[in-house]
């Protein structure tokens, strides 16, 4: 607080104090609080994107391991064409953004058993991963294919036709080649990028999967599966 002194003569003072800031002051103190509120502020945003990076980070991670672990367990549970009581079902066919096959596996979450087919398909399109599973009963039930294009409101019809329908959204890329023998020590990226050889069923699947990310070029991520139980 300021203090203000009148001078009443050259041998008397009298001290008056000031009862209020002045007008340069309360200006000062107004904008040291604007300030203060604006990078409140900021740092408030930044923890909110953070935080919400982390989230979207960590909800990706669960789908990756969740589609990494259901394709590696059906994969080694492969029907082979060798020989034995369900070799009418082998079937394998591959492509970049496609593989189909018939496995002994599926998620936890089906109440069947037996024998089923189940699809993989990346939608370029509308950058999302489609999941379907059917049982077979008949070699002739092969022939009945996942329509070459799905759109949300064909999942009830799907369902009526005997398929489970799963569609994973945000994914920016995926791809999937094929190594038909393990001799080949070329990068997963460098295999076969289809497979169509009938009763033959490859070696090593790889699958080349990357999550849309705002911030920067995302990377894509391979991981090779192994048609072989023993091979883990």
């Amino acid at each position: 607080m300021r203090k203000k002194t009148i001078t009443k003569s050259p041998n008397h003072q009298i001290t008056k104090s000031s009862s209020g800031f002045t007008l340069l002051e309360l200006l000062i103190s107004v904008s040291l609080i604007a300030v203060l509120v604006l990078i409140l502020s900021m740092s408030v945003r930044t923890g909110l994107r953070a935080y919400s990076r982390g989230k979207e980070i960590n909800e990706g991670l669960i789908v990756v391991s969740a589609i990494e672990g259901l394709l590696g367990r059906q994969l080694r549970a492969v029907v082979r064409d060798d020989g034995s009581d369900f070799k009418d079902f082998s079937e394998f066919y591959g492509e970049e953004n496609e593989v189909s096959f018939v496995t002994t596996y599926v998620s936890l979450g089906s109440q069947a058993g037996g024998l089923f087919k189940v699809v993989y398909r990346f939608d370029e399109r509308g950058k999302k991963l489609i999941y379907a599973q059917k049982v077979i009963t008949r070699p002739e039930d092969l022939k009945e294919a996942l329509p070459d294009r799905i759109d949300p409101e064909d999942k009830e019809n799907l369902m009526e036709q005997g398929w489970g329908l799963s569609i994973v959204d945000g994914i920016d890329s995926l791809a999937f080649t094929y190594q038909g023998t393990l001799t080949d020590k070329s990068a997963p990226e460098d295999w076969q990028s289809g497979w169509n050889k009938k009763g033959k069923v490859p070696e090593a699947v790889a699958m080349g999967l990357a999550f849309s990310d705002d911030a920067e070029e995302p990377a894509t991520t391979w991981r090779v599966f192994y048609t072989n139980f023993l091979l883990i």
